[in-house]
Order: C-alpha cells, then structure tokens, then sequence
C-alpha cells in the first residue's frame, strides 16, 4: 500500500511550548498516492494574548481567534488525520513538538510514527539552493505562494515541495539511490524510508539508461 503523507504546519505564540506557548493556527494536507487528496485548517482559541510581534508576522490577532475553538475541540480530528500516516513538516521537529506538549495536555497520545523533514530532503535534493526557508524553495520551484507565515498556505506549499522533491528524487539512478539509502538512516527524519519507496518502484520495472550520466567508481 503506498503511503499516506499528512503535510503540517502551525502557527504559535512563541516557539517553546515548554514554556506556555501554544497554537493558533492548524492546517493539515493530505497526500496519497502523489495526490493532494484532502485539507483542513482551522484558527484555535489559546487562552492568551497574542503578542504585536506574532500579529505582523502572521497577520493573526486576537480579534481572528476569538471565537476559535479550543485545541481540545479539535484534537481528536487531528489524531484520526494522522492516523497510519507519515508527519511532513517544514522543520519537523518544531510542528511535532507543538502538536505533542498540546495533545499529551489534552489527553491524547503523541505521533509517534515516521517524519520527513523538507527542510532535510531539500538539502540532499538541491544542495546548491540559495536557502532552504519555505518561501526561497517556493520560489525557486515557481510554486505559488501567496500567504507565507499563514497555516494553510504554509502547508499547502509544503505538500506541493514534498511533491517536486519526490519526483526529483525518482529520477535519480537506482545505483545513486542505493547509495543515498545506506547513507540515510543517520538523519533525523526518516527519508529513508521515502528512498526505499522510490527504489522499490524503480526497481519493479527496467532502469533506462541516461548516456548524460557517468558512472564513476
């Protein structure tokens, strides 16, 4: 069965849950079988002010949440969204850590499955990128993306990365994918797993050789 990426992106007060901060804004989209098959967003209520700074970079205020729902309203649509999934974020580790201190204080269990980093695909995929914020590779893969710091737009422009990167990385070699397999499982994020899915596909149907490419050693 192929897998069931769910793309992530949040909002916050800050950016240490640890210390109170927490969510204003969620999006999720969903990808199956390298389509975008499903989305959801919603503003939440977090029971303290949002700060000026936090307002201008997201153009969210207090006004926007007011009448949000709490996290503890929605918590159970976003546990049944990653169910069975892999959890895709741009800097993963901050969007899980979010989601984990907000779920565990609700009473839900924390994701504990696989995880892709963009942030880490990209810089084995385009090692010669300018930068690798959001808005750069976006940019440098003409996607559209009309609302940076906002959610929704955030993760839309994130599955729609995930799905460049994928391709580029199914037009690798096999013999180039095997060695990225062997080096992959040192990261942070579980790439290798996405390495594997693109190696089994190749290699259920004959490679074309590429005269443009040379094997060396």
């Amino acid at each position: 069965m192929a897998q069931r990426y769910v793309v992530i992106d949040l909002e916050t007060t800050g950016n240490s849950p640890k210390k109170g901060d927490r969510i204003i804004q969620f999006a999720a989209v969903v990808i199956e079988n390298d389509k975008i098959v499903d989305e959801y967003s919603t503003y939440l209520q977090p029971e303290q002010s949002i700060s000026i700074f936090i307002e201008e970079l997201t153009g969210i205020n207090n006004d926007t949440v007011k009448d949000a729902p709490l996290f503890e309203e929605v918590a159970e649509r976003i546990c049944a969204l990653l169910e069975g999934a892999c959890f895709v974020a741009h800097n993963v580790l901050f969007d899980l850590s979010f989601l984990k201190e907000e779920l565990e204080r609700c009473g839900y269990e924390p994701f504990y499955g696989s995880t892709i980093d963009t942030v880490e695909l990209a810089k084995i995929l385009k090692p010669t990128a300018d930068g690798y914020k959001l808005n750069q590779l976006a940019k440098e893969e003409n996607l559209e993306h009309p609302r940076p710091h906002q959610a929704d737009s955030d993760a839309y422009v994130t599955a729609l990365l995930l799905l460049q990167l994928k391709k580029k990385l199914y037009s690798l070699p096999v013999m180039t994918l095997k060695k990225l397999s062997k080096l992959s499982y040192s990261l942070k994020s579980e790439i290798a797993e996405l390495i594997d899915e693109c190696l089994t596909a190749k290699l259920s149907k004959a490679e074309r050789h590429n005269p443009a490419i040379e094997t060396f050693r």
